[in-house]
């Protein structure tokens, strides 16, 4: 009856704090009211908000419009109240060429003509959700569909006659969909689920409510796909799913807690990936890929805690990162170790069934997590939480058997002392060949006892067995000692072997043990099998020579590199044995790789005649060895060689080779090839949302970084405007600069950024710096070392 209109007086900006008021002329009464606002919003190419992006048909450009609105940019496409915890129904429709397929989180109720060559399409209303999660797409695709045994209805949207490469998505996601709905015990609440691959996107994916989209290397798999690329989808994939119940149903209460959304996602994104691919081997995988990459992000005084206090957009797309999703995740990982399988998934279920549809903070979960277990979830966690950083446990035998002489301390990488006091409460689980305990450590130092049975003095203990503990082990000298053998025979499971591995070259890094030791573990580990070990051995062999490319040693060190792998690639050679395991198949890429880029000799020859025959006929090159193959022959090639990939690229069918490609152009030893690869890079070839893959691999030789940087510096602007605001000019700036080693650079890189400001990359630049000045002193520090140690084993 009393309905009053009246029409704002004003609408002020204010461009700082991203908001807009409306001044009407008499108050507005307290109550429901209707707000009605016209608006525009532009069609930007910049992989933000509502924007555009470009694909190809029959060889013509034509455009889609998509949405990315995590984390503020929900706003850029209309006006809102743009926060985690303000949620709403939304009701959209969308007016659209008639030949284009619309979208958005649900399915379309009406659809109509309207006018010349239109038609106008409503949906159906959204449960009541955030609005980074609203999402609608118009464009050209194709989709293959199935549906869950609940009957949930599954499509992939493939680009236009690719619709086969959606195929290992969809039976991925249907499985997944209902292991999820049976872990957390709540069924998916939306009729339909849709996963669309974007040819423009930022980030891998985002879990837009049953509206998926996802960058095409992250969701499409054809016969030319690699296994690590399936393992890839199939995890993004798992991710995504998982936040459609955790982020989507039960969403944050603010940014802070960002790490609620991704920490979680990303565990049960393995968890469920795990499920379906037993042979993965997920969890020695995980130790490696989320758990090694957080511990060494965390182990900067210019990293922060999992949960931080941010207010700007700036500062909260800088958390979308290794704290956030890997730490996150690996805390988790830890939690349900300890508090075991069961009273985790129930915990979970009583989260969710208590939140539904509403916001939660990390307390939430932890009393939901506490009340099922009947333990002290927020003592247990607090520190590991709330806190930056993670200790190192030193261990060393007590007085008699079955005692242990612990103490705790924040690990630095950079040797430094920490004198916060910071005391975590330490899950020690602990494994010999009496059998595995655990015991909880919560005091700076002191002497715990082992229970059953398990330690005796003369015999070997590996500590946070299975490596669920988010923290490294540093044992003393006879107890490392005891534990070579073991490592050399293959008596401990792989994630130990694992374990001791990663710890030991951390250590050295930060001065807390020799280089020399941890290279004798690196070298008694040449009868390993184990792909995952192997990779890590890989990459912190590759890590040392990249530290010592320009030193004069660096050929010993190659040597060492190649001698320590010559026992396993004359067990896999370079064909794959029928029948074999994935990750073999996995392995002999790895190996084969840091061999053909290390100077071996055979290798390098082999793979250029692989390339060759490659280039005449692309069906003789194994789909797993074609990005190694690429990578060598770039490596060892000349102008001509990278001249050939840029060909390649341009006629490359699927993202994954384009990708594969543009990782290695830069990748040679001399500055000129390096230089015209990112010059390449810069031209409207590539694609923004890949102009980071030419920084990969800079670091790993002598002039890489060098030319990158100064490329960077050179073509700053370019960059800064093609990718502002993104996570993926922060990406650059970090590749760019962290693998120097010498202070001199560290304070031109500095100097540079004191007036060259990206707000987006203030974090990952202070991590830049810090990490240049610990490789700086793990040089120094190791020299004499490193050398002694070649020359007593003969390299």
């Amino acid at each position: 009856g009393n309905t009053k209109t009246q029409d704002a007086e004003s609408i002020t900006f204010d461009e700082a704090n991203e908001t807009v008021t409306f001044k009407f002329g008499s108050s507005v009464a307290p109550g429901a009211a209707m707000l009605h606002v016209s608006f525009e919003c532009e069609l930007a190419n910049d992989m933000a908000g509502f924007y555009r992006s470009k694909y190809i048909v029959d060889g013509e450009e034509r455009w889609m419009a998509t949405t990315q609105f995590e984390a503020t940019d929900a706003r850029k496409a209309f006006p809102c109240w743009d926060e985690p915890a303000v949620k709403a129904i939304f009701e959209i429709t969308l007016v659209v060429p008639s030949n284009r397929v619309a979208l958005s989180n649900m399915d379309p109720v009406a659809e109509a003509p309207f006018g010349e060559g239109k038609k106008k399409i409503a949906f159906a209303p959204s449960p009541i959700m955030s609005t980074y999660l609203v999402a609608f797409i118009l464009g050209e695709f194709d989709y293959v569909e199935g549906s869950t045994k609940e009957g949930v209805r599954v499509r992939i949207y493939t680009p236009v006659g690719k619709k086969d490469t959606g195929r290992f998505a969809l039976d991925v996601g249907t499985k997944t969909l209902s292991y999820f709905t049976d872990y957390f015990g709540i069924a998916y609440p939306l009729p339909k689920c849709d996963m669309v691959a974007i040819a423009d996107f930022s980030a891998g994916a985002m879990e837009n409510w049953g509206l998926i989209t996802y960058r095409e290397v992250a969701l499409l798999i054809d016969e030319t796909s690699t296994i690590q690329q399936k393992q890839r989808v199939a995890y993004v994939v798992a991710h995504e799913l998982a936040h459609q119940w955790f982020g989507n149903l039960v969403t944050m209460e603010w940014w802070s807690q960002l790490w609620l959304n991704e920490g979680f996602a990303t565990f049960v994104g393995n968890l469920a990936t795990n499920h379906l691919f037993p042979e993965w081997d997920i969890w020695t995988l995980f130790v490696n890929d989320y758990l090694f990459s957080a511990l060494s992000l965390d182990g900067l005084r210019s990293s922060h805690p999992i949960e931080v206090d941010v207010r700007s957009s700036s500062q909260i797309s800088e958390i979308f990162d290794a704290i956030s999703y890997n730490k996150g995740s690996c805390v988790i990982r830890m939690l349900e170790t300890y508090l075991g399988e069961q009273s985790f998934k129930q915990g979970l279920h009583v989260y969710l069934k208590r939140h539904t549809y509403g916001n939660a903070v990390t307390e939430d979960l932890w009393a939901a997590l506490a009340e099922t277990s009947g333990k002290d979830v927020k003592g247990f966690m607090g520190t590991f939480t709330s806190a930056m950083g993670y200790p190192v446990v030193s261990v060393r035998p007590g007085a008699q058997d079955g005692t242990l002489e612990v103490q705790q301390t924040r690990f630095l990488s950079n040797g430094d002392k920490d004198d916060s006091g910071t005391v975590w409460s330490v899950s020690l689980e602990v494994r010999s060949e009496a059998g595995a305990t655990n015991a909880i450590f919560n005091s700076a130092s002191g002497q715990i006892q082992v229970p059953n049975g398990v330690y005796k003095k003369d015999k070997w203990l590996k500590v946070n067995a299975g490596q669920s503990g988010f923290y490294r082990v540093k044992y003393s000298e006879d107890m490392l000692a005891k534990l070579l053998s073991p490592l050399r025979e293959l008596a401990l499971p792989p994630v130990d072997r694992l374990g001791i591995l990663g710890d030991s070259f951390a250590l050295s890094r930060a001065g807390s043990m020799q280089t020399s030791q941890a290279l004798d573990i690196a070298y008694s580990l040449a009868n390993e099998v184990d792909f995952t070990v192997w990779t890590s051995l890989s990459n912190n062999l590759g890590g040392l020579a990249s530290l010592w490319r320009a030193q004069p040693e660096f050929p010993s060190i190659q040597k060492f590199v190649c001698a320590t792998l010559a026992q396993i690639y004359a067990k896999l050679g370079w064909d794959a044995k029928s029948g074999e395991p994935a990750l073999d198949t996995m392995l002999r890429a790895t190996i084969l790789a840091r061999l053909g880029t290390n100077g071996h000799a055979e290798v390098i020859k082999e793979a250029q005649a692989r390339f060759a025959k490659y280039l005449s006929d692309p069906s003789t090159l194994a789909a797993d060895l074609k990005p190694v193959v690429f990578e060598i022959v770039m490596y060892n090639g000349t102008q001509e060689t990278q001249d050939t990939l840029i060909k390649l690229y341009k006629q490359a069918a699927s993202s994954e080779e384009k990708t594969q490609i543009l990782r290695v152009l830069a990748f040679h030893p001399d500055p000129a090839i390096i230089k015209r690869a990112f010059e390449f890079n810069l031209t409207p070839e590539v694609r923004e949302q890949d102009l980071h893959l030419a920084f990969v691999k800079v670091g790993a030789t002598v002039h890489g970084a060098e030319v990158g940087w100064k490329f960077l510096q050179d073509n700053f602007d370019s960059y800064n405007s093609r990718l502002k605001g993104g996570h993926i000019f922060p990406r650059i700036i970090g590749m760019a600069t962290e693998t120097f080693t010498d202070e001199a650079k560290a304070q031109e890189i500095e100097a540079f950024f004191a007036s060259h400001s990206v707000p987006a990359a203030e974090r990952t630049l202070k991590q830049s710096l810090e990490t240049i000045r610990a490789r700086t002193a793990w040089l120094a520090r190791s020299k004499e070392d490193v050398v002694q140690w070649l020359k007593t084993k003969g390299f």
